[in-house]
């Protein structure tokens, strides 16, 4: 409690203090009115302009659409004129007349900056690889977070999100990452500052976002840009008149894809077969008459209709919206800006949704000329709503697809008691989905308050003295219930359960840096940067789970009353500090902005790794050279700039649990040992995960080389742009939690392991396809291969099985071999069905299948199966499959059965016989886009893509097994309908299956399945991952289409507005693929386990309609 009164104490005083910076200073005077037009070098109007009162920058305006101002100033003052990439002009203000102002190119300004953090630079003088997209570009279309805006934008970059749920996490991933046991996120600095993500941030705070992708550049940041730098700088306000911003849009979205399940006279057919093939035929006929009629009269259910639950639960057609609101202005001592954004986007799936609040503020202070202090409070609220995918109705939207779409004779409001089991009559006791939605609630509210702040000091020319410090607090709360009905509730007595976790963190980040650059002569341009920081995190978390509540509570009663259910699990934690101690310095060089060479060390020390092992190092040095300054190029026009650029460096990675290395011993809360202090009695030593995991101090840092190739090719007068990039990386000592001998007395232990090397090909192609007076018309290009192999484990193993928790195979179905790609699937490969003509039937046993030269133990039987039939015809022994189960007799080499082949040739299926059978690394990733303006019209349309790879389509095995007695009442897919292996006739009352000595049984079977390809989904038990199931997840996907309309400025000037947009817009409008699950495009976990769709929520389709007006 005292932990969160303090983090209460200080948030409030942080938000008072931040919002009393924000009081700007405004003047007044008396003025005359002046009028102009603002041209550029060709006579073009120059639209945009900023034309400001001298000595009064909170006066001003801008041009219209054609070049145009009005602007009341005082008498005697002279006028200021500026826009990007020309000279800034001053003229006398006049009035009676109007003026031309004509702006020549400014070669300075129009070098473009990149930010890298601690420093910017400009592009020209990059010696590493950078990839950026302008705020232009994102504020052009509607998208939900700044994470989302990078998709297909840059080579090199993956940006996927989880699944399709409102709010739905994004994973970033340079490169492939650099690890294949641990997180591969990258780290992402905003406005200068550390951050945990960018998911939040408001697509129309941000100015630009630079990712930063190799060790040359990322090395500066040690550990934590290891996996590369995503730098985001939000928009700045300027000194002059205050400008109010309104960004507003509404959406409508709606389920992008359906799944194909039986209808009502399938799933009948299916249950008939069903009671067929499962326990007690004659109690199963019972049940099935009971509750579907009699078989001859199947025909009945064409006429009933379907349940539909995906239209039921994930039809809706929500109306959600975002509004923003930005001022910004000041004066030439104080300048602020502060944006309030509020949005709702609710789910296709009933309850679900997500409500942010965002408030991010900007201030600059010039406390002298040579002073200038920062602040920058940022406030989000996000709350979350619905269960999930995971965990939608009793188990994830995998039970809204296969719960049963008909009742039966309950549709007709009849069912005859004299049939019914009371036992199996309780299965119909079950909710439907929809239902399920009501006493299956899941709330989550976040509260994140982060205030950065710096002060800048400007002793001497070329010299910068920056202190900054980033205090974040965090609090995440999350209410779960669970019905009576649902599966957690019916395992609790038939009675309610509800549980609360409340998670409180509070990091700290101080960073020293200074930085001197200087040029000898204008040729020698030198450039210093040494800093120092220190990282400080912790984070408590309390958790209560009650049961047996009332059963008539809801979720509020039960969250508001948790004193009324019984306790069932009940923990309070306080984690270990993670702390980290940082120097770094980098020293850059060039001759004449033509020859380039840049130096970079960084030190860490982690307390994530024992004494003698907590410091890593991390070098690098890079290099380019502008060929394009060369006299021998002078002649070559058309080449305007060609750089060649090189780097090699190394960064480190220690995202791992705390606590691998040591013990837990609990005398008391008082702190404890970092960077090698001593442990006094008294004072806290840190623990490891429950006493399951054995310490290991010798783990060390995980580290990674990396080296880059590439080429800056700027074209025709900058209008084309083209940058191949190579790169070869080499990660070393691979983090890897693996399982030891249960002698030990625990489960694992954090080792370091082996090896494994990245390597890639990068091209980014963007340039200006026709450009004219009015009208631009631009397209961009990026494409990016990367492979990641397996060099060495290790030293006694040459691989190490995984799997996916999300589904597990009974058999493991990834692992990390020595020679392979990481993220292949290991599985058996699919080979047809048995067919009737690989069995002997038994005269002697009832003309019992038993496989063609199989043992007694084989088959199931008493006695041994021939080779030879009964006219001497001989029978290769047909291949005996020992690792499938069978619904009924435990065999699972029977006709209709499901066939693998048999890879090793030993007459047997055994997990020896497991290959690859699938890759998750797309071979080609990428995007590209087309955008352009004519007059007061604007349009983009973006397209992303991922070329050869494969997904395991966990979503469609499920559709197509039944592992237990209440499967009995799972839907399937609807291809099993016309393709799965039959054991009944139509209108036919027998249950034919294995009764193969009714007269004609044989020949039926065989006329009943002739064609057929799938077996039956009513006989499978096990979870097998096979090649039928693994599937080509190619895909082209038209990410966005936006059209816009800009207001005429003289227009506008009428009403107070600078600029008024209007458009409308549609995001994920199709998807050009042959994958047949609701989305090829599933979430990146770890480079092991990945590719996996299981239980996801569906992607849907929205339509936006939006405003952009400037005051």
């Amino acid at each position: 409690m005292k932990f969160t009164n303090e983090l209460r104490g200080v948030k409030s005083r942080l938000l008072l203090f931040s919002v009393l910076l924000l009081i700007p200073v405004m003047m007044f005077a008396q003025s005359i009115t002046v009028k102009g037009t603002v041209l550029d070098s060709a006579g073009e109007a120059v639209i945009g302009a900023s034309v400001v009162e001298k000595g009064n920058p909170s006066n001003g305006t801008i041009t219209d659409f054609d070049g145009k101002f009005t602007l009341a100033v005082s008498k005697g003052k002279r006028i200021v004129i500026s826009f990007v990439g020309y000279e800034t002009q001053e003229v006398d203000a006049v009035t009676g007349k109007e003026l031309t102002i004509t702006l020549q190119d400014d070669s300075q300004a129009l070098e473009e900056v990149v930010v890298l953090g601690y420093s910017s630079r400009a592009r020209k003088d990059l010696t590493g690889s950078v990839g950026s997209v302008s705020g232009v570009k994102i504020a052009a279309v509607p998208v939900t977070s700044a994470a989302v805006a990078l998709q297909g934008k840059i080579a090199g970059v993956q940006v996927t999100t989880v699944d399709g749920a409102p709010g739905a996490d994004i994973n970033i991933r340079v490169r492939g990452g650099t690890s294949v046991t641990q997180s591969n996120d990258p780290l992402y600095i905003v406005d200068g500052f550390q951050v945990d993500n960018i998911n939040d941030i408001p697509p129309t705070d941000i100015a630009s976002i630079d990712v930063l992708k190799d060790a040359s550049i990322t090395a500066i940041y040690g550990a934590k840009g290891g996996n590369g730098v995503v730098v985001v700088t939000t928009k700045s306000a300027k000194a002059g008149k205050i400008q109010v911003s309104f960004n507003a849009h509404l959406s409508t979205s709606h389920l992008s894809k359906k799944l194909d399940l039986m209808n009502s006279a399938e799933f009948a057919r299916y249950q008939y077969e069903w009671s067929a093939c499962n326990g007690s035929r004659s109690s199963n006929a019972k049940f099935f008459r009971a509750n579907f009629g009699n078989p001859q009269d199947l025909d009945m259910y064409y006429s009933l209709p379907t349940h539909d639950w995906q239209d039921e639960v994930m039809g809706e057609n929500p109306i959600n919206y975002s509004t923003n609101v930005t001022i910004g202005g000041g004066t030439d001592k104080m300048r602020f800006t502060a944006s309030l954004t509020q949005s709702e986007d609710k789910g296709i799936i009933m309850g679900s949704g997500v409500r942010r609040t965002n408030l991010n503020i900007k201030t600059a202070i010039d406390i002298t000329k040579n002073l200038t202090l920062h602040i920058n409070p940022k406030f989000t609220f996000r709350r979350d709503q619905g269960a999930g995918g995971d965990n939608i109705g009793t188990g994830g939207i995998i039970d809204v697809l296969r719960y049963r779409p008909t009742n039966g004779l309950r549709e007709f409001g009849y069912i005859d008691p004299s049939y019914a089991d009371p036992d199996e009559e309780a299965l119909f006791t079950y909710t439907n989905p929809k239902s399920d939605i009501a006493i299956n609630q899941q709330n989550k509210y976040a509260y994140n308050y982060t205030n950065a702040i710096s002060l800048e000091w400007k002793p001497v020319k070329g010299l910068v003295l920056r202190t900054e410090a980033t205090l974040s607090l965090n609090w995440k709360d999350q209410y779960r219930f669970w019905g009576a009905l649902t599966g957690e509730g019916t395992k609790n007595n038939s009675l309610p359960v509800a549980s609360i976790q409340k998670d409180q963190s509070f990091s700290y980040i101080w960073t020293n840096t200074a930085s001197y650059g200087f040029s000898i002569k204008d040729k020698h341009n030198f450039s210093m940067l040494l800093g120092q920081e220190i990282y400080h995190s912790q984070n408590k978390k309390n958790f209560q789970k009650n049961r047996y509540f009332p059963r008539a509570f809801e979720a509020g009663q039960a969250w508001d009353n948790m004193g009324f259910g019984t306790p069932q699990e009940s923990t309070s934690s306080l984690s270990t500090p993670d702390r980290t101690a940082s120097f770094f310095g980098q020293a850059s060089y060039n001759y004449n902005h033509k020859y380039l060479l840049s130096v970079t060390m960084r030190a860490d020390g982690s307390t994530k790794f024992a004494p003698g092992n907590q410091w890593g190092y991390f070098p690098s040095v890079s290099g380019a050279w502008v060929l394009s300054e060369e006299k021998f190029m002078e002649d070559i026009k058309w080449i305007d700039q060609l750089k060649l650029r090189a780097a090699i460096g190394l960064a480190g990675n220690n995202r791992i649990s705390d606590d691998m290395w040591r013990y837990l011993y609990t005398v008391n809360s008082t702190g404890g040992p970092g960077f090698g202090e001593a442990t006094q009695f008294g004072e806290q030593w840190y623990g490891n995960q429950g006493g399951t995991t054995f310490a290991n101090k010798n783990i060390k840092w995980e580290t990674t080389l990396t080296r880059n190739l590439a080429a800056d090719i700027t074209l025709f007068n900058g209008r084309l742009t083209v940058t191949p990039e190579i790169y070869w990386n080499t990660t070393k000592d691979l983090l890897y939690k693996s399982d030891i001998p249960s002698a030990t007395g625990y489960v694992s232990q954090m080792q370091n392991i082996g090896q494994v090397t990245n390597k890639g090909v990068e091209l980014t192609i963007s340039g200006d396809i026709l450009s004219g007076r009015d009208y631009v018309l631009s397209a961009n290009l990026s494409l990016g291969m990367n492979k990641m192999k397996v060099d060495k484990l290790n030293g006694t193993d040459n691989v190490i099985w995984d799997q996916n928790n999300r589904w597990k195979s009974s058999y493991n179905d990834y692992c990390l071999k020595v020679g392979d790609q990481v993220g292949l699937i290991y599985g058996f490969v699919y080979d047809g069905l048995y067919s009737m003509d690989e069995f002997y039937f038994d005269p002697t046993n009832n003309l019992q299948a038993v496989p063609w030269g199989s043992t007694a133990a084989e088959n199931g039987t008493s006695k041994d199966a021939p080779i030879m039939d009964a006219d001497g015809v001989e029978h290769p022994k047909t291949i005996i499959n020992q690792i499938s189960g069978d619904s009924n007799s435990g065999i699972a080499t029977l006709p209709g059965k499901v066939k693998f082949k048999d890879l090793n040739g030993d007459g047997y299926i055994t997990e020896d016989d497991r290959t690859v059978i699938g890759n998750t690394n797309p071979k080609v990733q990428g995007g590209f886009g087309l955008s352009g303006q004519w007059k007061g019209f604007d349009f983009a349309m973006n397209f992303n893509f991922m070329l050869d790879f494969d997904v395991n389509n966990a979503t469609a095995y499920q559709l197509s097994s039944s592992e237990s007695n209440k499967n009995k009442f799972y839907n399937v897919l609807s291809t099993f309908a016309d393709k799965g292996w039959r054991y009944t006739r139509d209108g036919d009352g027998e249950c034919l299956y294995k009764c193969y000595y009714i007269d004609g049984s044989l020949d039926m079977y065989r006329e009943l399945n002739e064609g057929r390809t799938l077996w039956n989904p009513t006989d499978v038990t096990k979870k097998i991952t096979h090649s039928y199931f693994i599937e080509d997840g190619s895909f082209l996907r038209c990410q966005d289409l936006t059209v816009g309309y800009t207001l005429p400025g003289n227009l506008t000037s009428k009403w107070g507005i600078s600029k008024a947009r209007f458009y409308v817009s549609a995001s994920n409008l199709f998807i050009i693929t042959g994958y047949s699950g609701y989305d090829p495009e599933v979430d990146i976990q770890t480079g092991l386990t990945c590719g996996m769709d299981y239980n996801r929520y569906p992607r849907s389709r929205s339509f936006v309609l939006g405003t952009n007006i400037t005051f």
